[in-house]
């Protein structure tokens, strides 16, 4: 088994009460069956709080029950009284393990951080990372996918790295190249031949965008199940200005960055659901969104644009629902094809 972690993933520790954010904060607590065990034999008065502020949600999930957006053990300090009262160790694992993610492919197993912690986002946005981890997988039955694939999709990914590394080109260019060459990988994926001597050449002359509305995706973005109404409020005012607005290439440091945490994190998984075309357009999708947000407010501080980034990741990434519904929009409204969308950018 091989393990592999971004440079940063170590670095990052909680800052507990000098978070600009909190995954406290808009989102339920799932809570481990392990975790609930150790709680039902707490005594005394915290132990009570405890059974009290536990239920059974609508998809039959243990929660925290929240309280005015809040995690009912988020006290006024902006500490957690779980940590205060039992120690770290009794954490839930949801709360132990946020913003670490990890993706497990049986033979190597590869550690990231999740953007919608602002200090996660921090160390990411300053720290840009070369995500081409070398490694290949031996064909194995007992691998539980087909190993053939896996060293497809493994050197489409590096093909994909390698286009998005190349900063000679702005990033507007290389995410349509990222597009095109990745619509011709999904092409091979859908006739499921794996041969990796197939994956095709980079294009990079591409039609020129002819039009530069991008005012759906807002409107798609708002049909999203979403937490904070500010954040409503910020995409409707923004996707007014989308319709005419260009995307600054001042942000295209942060943009290349986030897109490779995305690549890194989002596209290994189409071993299981044979797609990897919809981690590009979700790429798209995030660029238009927090680049229109961004070129519209000059006047933002570095740490007030992380935010931005962040808190698209918290409204739309850590969301079952909302991933499922831009999938299905990805596959049947036409303005969102590959060739929509590189016309569009």
């Amino acid at each position: 088994m091989k393990y592999f972690y971004p440079n940063y993933y170590k670095n990052f520790k909680c800052i507990a009460d000098e978070c600009p954010d909190s995954c406290c904060k808009d989102w339920d607590v799932v809570v481990d069956d392990k975790s609930q065990s150790f709680y039902e034999t707490v005594g005394g008065e915290f132990g009570a709080k405890l059974k009290r502020l536990t239920a059974i949600d609508g998809d039959g999930d243990r929660i925290f029950v929240s309280k005015n957006g809040r995690c009912p053990f988020w006290n006024n300090e902006m500490l957690c009284d779980i940590y205060i009262n039992l120690g770290e160790e009794h954490l839930c694992s949801t709360c132990k393990s946020f913003p670490r993610i990890s993706q497990d492919y049986t033979y190597f197993t590869e550690y990231m951080l999740s953007f919608a912690c602002p200090e996660a986002a921090r160390l990411m946005l300053t720290h840009d990372e070369i995500f081409n981890f070398e490694t290949s997988v031996t064909s194995d039955k007992k691998a539980g996918f087909d190993t053939g694939m896996m060293n497809f999709l493994l050197a489409a990914r590096k093909i994909t790295f390698d286009i998005l590394n190349d900063l000679s080109v702005n990033f507007t260019e290389r995410l349509r190249t990222c597009l095109a060459f990745n619509m011709k990988i999904q092409d091979i994926i859908d006739e499921e031949d794996f041969d990796i001597y197939k994956i095709p050449k980079i294009e990079t002359s591409l039609a020129k965008s002819v039009k530069a509305d991008s005012s759906f995706i807002f409107e798609l973005h708002l049909k999203l199940d979403i937490m904070n109404q500010d954040w409503r409020n910020l995409l409707e005012e923004t996707g007014k200005q989308a319709r005419i607005q260009k995307i600054s290439e001042n942000f295209d440091r942060e943009f290349t960055i986030l897109s490779k945490y995305y690549i890194y994190r989002y596209y290994l998984t189409a071993i299981d659901s044979f797609d990897v075309i919809s981690t590009i357009k979700r790429i798209v999708c995030a660029y238009t969104v927090i680049g229109h947000i961004l070129s519209s407010d000059k006047k933002l501080t570095p740490k007030q644009r992380v935010l931005v980034m962040q808190r698209y990741s918290k409204e739309v990434e850590h969301s079952y629902e909302n991933s499922e519904m831009l999938e299905k929009e990805f596959y049947c409204n036409p303005d969102f094809s590959g060739e929509s969308l590189i016309k569009l950018l």
